[in-house]
């Protein structure tokens, strides 16, 4: 007997490896059988021709179109996405018939030339000064009063002269308190019966409430400075007051009463009026009127509203360039009073004064918390200071216009919602006969109203919104490759098919296995 140990004994064969290569044909089959069926009626342009093509090259070529398309694609949709992420803002005229009726009516401050009224003046003197006052502080106290006929807000030079008597004795004497109860009453300056709005007839002092603005105690109507004035918000939801009409005898009309008794003897301060038009959330306005005895003067005013769409809060206030009224700037302190350019200058202002002479002025600007008010003692200070206090400058000023005054720099960026006043004034002469005693009185009679019954409306929104993102991507999207929304989702659908077969697949591997 012959063995032939290695000559006819052939190689055991690898059984577990070609079972292995087996199954993996299979599976590759199997997943390129469920693609051809998922994407044999694919609404994605060109997926069909890759899949039922029969020649190889054809496919190769509907395949690289595909490629090309899609690249296209991202390309296109990353130039959209970083246009979209610049967020540029654009204003347009919304329109130039939007109704007056539409927005509050301007507020109207009457601010007098002179703000003593003298009659007072015998008893704020027993109001404030001590009862053993000797008579160099009762003088003291009179020359205080005189300066005050006409001080206003910056116009501090006149008290050089005031600064340098010894005051010492007036230090506890607050001049806010003693401006308010030295100005003029709401009845002491209006005709009785005079007051009209909307072609309504009103009680003046109904209509008229003491406020504190840049040229010191005012009576303004339609405000919401004042905590008077916003008590009428609370029990009027009408309030702030609108009108719907237009023209002489439509808006607010009154008159006032010059009475020679409240003025000091031989005063050279005229016993007239400045008039300003600002809007409610306004501490004050630098454009006013100056009403003049016996005149009749009618103010036509055309509104202007600016409006920052609502989709650019999602902007950095520093990007937008603007801030709207719940926004805070960093130098804003208040929570009360909503954010607008010109409350953030006198802001600005009221922080000069604070920095200049470490006390704050109530009286003509906004009252910051914890800051002491300016006394008697601080006149000189204020005096030193006057061409930083009272005088603005703009950013880029300097660069064009040499001035000598050193100024205060305020970034108060612009407000996002406003509107502006174009006003226009028309004044003739006015004799008011008096029937009693058949003489001639002294008397102001001013009218406000809209010149026209519509405004223009200028919106500044941003030129590439969410939903002009989406339907620029919509666009590039059905160019590109002819997709839609719910190609994506088929998409999904079918690559979820895929993964799950691959999971069920290798569950099932791994379960023979073990």
């Amino acid at each position: 007997m012959l063995l032939y140990t290695k000559e006819l004994v052939a190689p055991r064969a690898k059984l577990n490896q070609g079972l292995q290569r087996f199954r993996t044909q299979q599976l590759r089959q199997k997943y390129e059988k469920m693609l051809r069926r998922e994407f044999a009626h694919s609404t994605i342009h060109g997926i069909q021709n890759v899949i039922e093509e029969k020649h190889a090259n054809a496919r190769y070529f509907w395949l690289l179109v595909v490629l090309t398309a899609t690249i296209g694609l991202l390309v296109t949709f990353t130039l959209l996405k970083h246009q979209h992420s610049e967020q540029q803002l654009v204003s347009v005229v919304e329109t130039t018939q939007f109704p007056v009726y539409n927005i509050q009516f301007p507020s109207v401050a009457i601010c007098p030339f002179n703000h003593v009224n003298w009659l007072r003046a015998s008893t704020a003197e027993h109001r404030f000064l001590p009862r053993n006052a000797d008579s160099y502080t009762r003088e003291s106290f009179h020359q205080l009063l005189v300066q005050m006929e006409q001080l206003n807000f910056g116009k501090f030079q006149t008290l050089g002269a005031l600064s340098k008597r010894n005051l010492t004795a007036l230090a506890n004497v607050s001049l806010i308190k003693l401006a308010s109860y030295l100005a003029y009453r709401c009845d002491e300056l209006f005709e009785p019966d005079s007051c009209f709005f909307d072609e309504t007839k009103y009680e003046c002092c109904q209509l008229f409430v003491s406020e504190y603005t840049e040229k010191g105690v005012c009576l303004v109507f339609n405000s919401l400075i004042s905590e008077e004035s916003r008590k009428k918000k609370l029990v009027s939801e009408f309030y702030p007051f609108k009108i719907s009409t237009a023209g002489e005898g439509s808006g607010l009309q009154f008159m006032l009463h010059l009475n020679d008794t409240f003025l000091r003897a031989g005063t050279q301060v005229p016993f007239s009026m400045h008039l300003m038009i600002k809007e409610s959330n306004q501490w004050s306005n630098n454009m006013n009127y100056h009403l003049y005895e016996n005149t009749e003067n009618f103010v036509s005013i055309d509104p202007m509203v600016i409006q920052t769409s609502k989709n650019t809060e999602v902007m950095d206030p520093v990007k937008r360039g603007c801030y709207f009224e719940h926004e805070r700037h960093p130098d804003y302190p208040y929570r009360d009073l909503p954010y607008s350019r010109s409350n953030c200058i006198f802001t600005c202002l009221q922080w000069t004064v604070i920095d200049a002479c470490n006390c704050s002025m109530p009286l003509y600007l906004p009252d910051i918390d914890d800051t002491r008010e300016c006394t008697v003692l601080d006149f000189a200070c204020l005096h030193r200071h006057t061409d930083v206090v009272g005088y603005v400058k703009t950013i880029d000023q300097d660069k064009y216009i040499k001035d000598p005054r050193p100024g205060q720099l305020c970034p108060c960026p612009a407000s996002c919602n406003t509107q502006l006043y174009q006003t226009y004034l028309n004044v003739r002469r006015f004799d008011y006969f008096n029937a009693t005693n058949t003489t001639i009185s002294k008397r102001i009679r001013a009218e406000i109203h809209y010149g026209q019954r519509v405004l223009m409306k200028i919106e500044t929104k941003l030129k590439y919104s969410f939903v002009d993102w989406v339907a620029s991507f919509g666009g590039i999207l059905g160019l590109y490759v002819g997709a839609s929304t719910l190609s994506f989702v088929e998409l999904g659908y079918i690559v979820s098919r895929l993964l799950w077969s691959l999971l069920k697949d290798a569950y099932a591997q791994i379960t023979s296995k073990l």
